[in-house]
């Protein structure tokens, strides 16, 4: 992981000498869930997403935009018994097309691939009597491949409003071969500079 990390940071860095290149931040509220053929009564998680970007000219209306995200993910449920959380971390690495749409260049749609690694993965069951957590990064797909989608509007020239829905393609479990994938809704505000 510490391998791709870095060829993903010099790949960044690389832009560094291209004109029209913004650097900025970025921090929302994430609404995760999952989905699948094997997903029964699951529910939203609220979490939290923040890191920084790098945005670079390809023409008038095309841009490129790598990222480095640290998400907050995962939902809930409840078989009978017990309430239980599913909480994982991720760094997130989503490589996005931007596209700006008329000519007061104030909405983008922006579309691409995303490389998801597991920072930690835990399970937290309340039976009505006490909170137990369990560390389930043993049995998570350490690896997570996504597909982004999403709309920004840019307030100021500095500032900007997103909404993006992040799809996984990979599987979450690694032991029972469940078809579970992550599912995540993303609101959040970037700053440029």
């Amino acid at each position: 992981m510490k391998k791709l990390l870095v060829i993903a940071c010099v790949f960044i860095a690389s832009y560094g000498y291209a004109q029209d290149l913004k650097f900025g931040v970025k921090a929302g509220l994430n609404l995760s869930n999952i989905v699948g053929d094997d997903v029964e009564d699951t529910n939203m998680k609220a979490g939290i997403y923040l890191g920084g970007f790098l945005n670079t000219s390809l023409n008038d209306r095309l841009s490129f935009q790598p990222e480095l995200i640290y998400s907050r993910q995962g939902w809930t449920e409840n078989p009978g018994e017990a309430d239980l959380t599913f909480k994982m971390s991720y760094i997130n690495i989503p490589l996005l097309l931007k596209m700006s749409l008329g000519a007061s260049d104030k909405v983008h749609i922006y579309a691409g691939p995303q490389l998801g690694f597991l920072v930690n993965s835990e399970l937290e069951a309340d039976a009505g009597y006490g909170t137990s957590t369990q560390d389930i990064e043993d049995s998570t797909n350490k690896v997570d491949f996504n597909l982004n989608f999403g709309i920004s509007f840019v307030g100021n020239d500095d500032m900007s409003f997103d909404i993006r829905y992040n799809r996984g393609l990979s599987k979450l479990d690694e032991i029972y071969d469940l078809k579970v994938y992550n599912s995540t809704f993303q609101f959040g505000v970037a700053y440029s500079f």
